[in-house]
């Protein structure tokens, strides 16, 4: 009577992983690249517009900001559908760093034609 009851059970269906829900093995590759490659590329960068004697203060901005992109890319899922968003997160990050010096000057300039267009800049 047992056999009979075991032989009319369905077979339960296992879930096949796709593609991209597979496990990435290197998926700490493009961050801890990005981790130590940006805090050299903005040193670089800072050094070369001399913001260590001109404006010593923002190059915070420059260390800082390339690492708020490079964090989300540390607990992104860790599959193969991922790997686009860390390597775009670690490559933002990385030029964010290298071209923070040519960033800050664009807002400054920007801020100051604002101003002087507007009526704000006193002589």
């Amino acid at each position: 009577m047992d056999n009979q009851r075991t032989a009319h059970v369905a077979p339960v269906p296992v879930p096949v992983p796709v593609s991209g829900d597979a496990a990435d093995p290197r998926w700490w590759v493009p961050p801890l690249v990005a981790t130590l490659l940006a805090p050299l590329l903005s040193y670089r960068a800072a050094g070369v517009a001399d913001l260590f004697t001109g404006l010593p203060v923002f190059l915070i901005g420059g260390f800082v900001l390339p690492f708020a992109f490079i964090l989300p890319s540390w607990f992104l899922a860790r599959n193969r559908r991922r790997r686009q968003a860390r390597i775009g997160l670690a490559a933002v990050a990385c030029v964010l760093a290298a071209g923070f010096p040519v960033l800050l000057e664009g807002a400054a300039w920007t801020t100051f034609l604002v101003m002087l267009l507007t009526g704000n800049v006193h002589s």
